[in-house]
Parts: C-alpha cells; sequence; structure tokens
C-alpha cells in the first residue's frame, strides 16, 4: 500500500469511528448524570458505623426525593476530614460529610442540614482511670483552669476551647490523643457522644475511662458537601432529607444507630458546659430546632 492510500484509509477509518467513539462518551456521561460517587474508607473498623449511618441516609434522601440516581462506592484510604473534602472539590467523588466553617462553605455548596443532630459538639471527657474523679466537682469553667485537654491540631473543637480559656494540648489525629491521654500527658479528651463508648471499647489501652460527671456542648453541625456546580444533586438532597425529617424517617434512622450511645450517657445527670463556637458561618440554621437534637442535662 502507498503511503497516499495509507492516508485515505486511516482518514476513512477515523471517519467511521468518530460516530461509536461519541456515542460511548455520551453513554458514560449519561451514566455519571446518574451515579453519585460515596467514598468509603478500607479496612477501618473504627467508625464504621458512623460510615454506614451516612450510606443509609443518602440511600433515604433520595427514595424521598424519588429520583432516579445511584450510588458508587469509591474505596479510599484512611485521611483527615479536610482532604476527603478537598477530593470532593477536585471531583475524585462527589460528596462527603463533615463539620461545617466559613472556608468550607466558600469552597463547597453544603446542604444545611445537620446530619447528627448537632450531637458532634455534645462531647464527654474521656480520661485516665487514675484520674476517674477529676472532673467530679467541676461546676464552672474557671475550674478548669489546671486540667489540659487534648485536641487534634486542626479541628474546630480546639479554637473553641482556646476561645474559652481551656487549656489545650495538640496532637496530630485521634489515635495520637489516645496515646498521650494513656501515658498521662493529658488530663481529659472531649469525644462526642456517639464516638466516645466506641472508642473506648477499641482502645488498646484499658485504663482509659469514660468521665461520668461533666459533658460540654457547642453547635458543631456536619453537613453533607457536594462540589460547586453540582446544583441538581445538591436540590434533591436538599428536597430528599427535608421530606424524611417531615415523615419521621431521618429520626427513625438516627435513632437506629445513636439511641444506645444516648441513653448511656446519662445526660439528665451530668453538669452542662455551653460554649460558645464563634467560627459558624452567618447561614447556620441554629433557630430550626426540628434539626437538633434537644438534650435533657442539668446547667
Amino acid at each position: 500500500m502507498t503511503v497516499r492510500a495509507l492516508f485515505f484509509f486511516l482518514v476513512a477509518l477515523a471517519q467511521l469511528s468518530a460516530p461509536l467513539l461519541a456515542q460511548n462518551i455520551n453513554e458514560r456521561s449519561s451514566n455519571s448524570d446518574n451515579t453519585i460517587l460515596f467514598p468509603r474508607v478500607k479496612d477501618a473498623a473504627l467508625y464504621q458505623d458512623q460510615a454506614n449511618y451516612y450510606f443509609e441516609l443518602l440511600e433515604l434522601a433520595l427514595e424521598r426525593a424519588d429520583v432516579n440516581y445511584k450510588i458508587e462506592i469509591v474505596p479510599i484510604p484512611t485521611m483527615a476530614q479536610s482532604r476527603s473534602l478537598l477530593n470532593v472539590e477536585q471531583g475524585v467523588y462527589d460528596l462527603h460529610w463533615g463539620v461545617t466553617s466559613t472556608e468550607r462553605e466558600q469552597a463547597l455548596l453544603p446542604i444545611r442540614i445537620p446530619l447528627l443532630r448537632g450531637l458532634l459538639g455534645l462531647r464527654i471527657p474521656l480520661v485516665n482511670e487514675r484520674r476517674k474523679r477529676l472532673l467530679e466537682k467541676v461546676t464552672q469553667l474557671s475550674d478548669f483552669k489546671n486540667v489540659y485537654f487534648g485536641q487534634g491540631h486542626d479541628w474546630i473543637d480546639t479554637q473553641i476551647f482556646k476561645q474559652h480559656g481551656l487549656r489545650v494540648i495538640e496532637a496530630s489525629n485521634t489515635k495520637a490523643l489516645h496515646e498521650l491521654l494513656n501515658k498521662d500527658r493529658i488530663d481529659a479528651l472531649p469525644r462526642s457522644i456517639l464516638e466516645v463508648w466506641y472508642e473506648q471499647k477499641h482502645m488498646q489501652h484499658t485504663n482509659v475511662y469514660v468521665d461520668q460527671h461533666i459533658a460540654f456542648f457547642y453547635p458543631l453541625p456536619t453537613y453533607f458537601f457536594v462540589r460547586k456546580g453540582e446544583d441538581e444533586i445538591h436540590q434533591q438532597l436538599t428536597i430528599g432529607l427535608k421530606r424524611a425529617i417531615e415523615d419521621g424517617t431521618f429520626l427513625y434512622l438516627f435513632n437506629k444507630y445513636f439511641e444506645d450511645d444516648i441513653q448511656r450517657a446519662n445526660l439528665k445527670n451530668r453538669r452542662l458546659f455551653r460554649l460558645n463556637n464563634p467560627f459558624l458561618p452567618a447561614l447556620t440554621p441554629l433557630d430550626d430546632s426540628a434539626l437538633w437534637f434537644d438534650f435533657p442535662i442539668n446547667d
């Protein structure tokens, strides 16, 4: 075959292939429009219940919105929440859950419905068993002046505690904080009531004790976030979650996962210390009582 003949053969082949290639691209685009890529940490046992809850809540929202989306799992390694939300922004997957902040709401589209009903901000301290009566007689914030709390170095909780004059020792992650508590280098490690029992059970250290006397509360809503431009997914999930709240299925699912933890916390017999969260975005729906847990704690 001459060079000229080969050239015309390749042109003809390209013309024949182009419609098929375009069809495949369109099919992939159409499929992706009806698929929500959902991140799931591989081989991470510690917070699987919460991951299962978010997955079922997403399914419920799509069902209540009456839209035809399918969910596709994207396996991911353990990573910081901020890194995972950056993956959403970059299109690695379509949504993730996370604590809100002004910066995150500027970078992504928040669905302003607190997925944990605000209970991520209801904190009970883990303490070293040798100090299990440390907080027994605390009645006001000034009584904490000699107490060192462990917090993550990039957590909003750290800034909230510092804003209220509480002493904080920072570490890079929860595992490192557990080590500090075990070695008596911090006095207390405040954890959400949805985390504290599970962490105590699965920690390698047997000398860690859940304090029985106090709790902290500060508004700390966890939302689903989607990337900017995904207005359709944002709208449908907002509609679906609101309908689930109205018909009671949101609360039913929440209680399925977390009611035992709430009961075990014995909230009405704890002293509550309310802390302000000055880092909340202006549009946080604090006045909508249907979105938040109403907890009976003694102030």
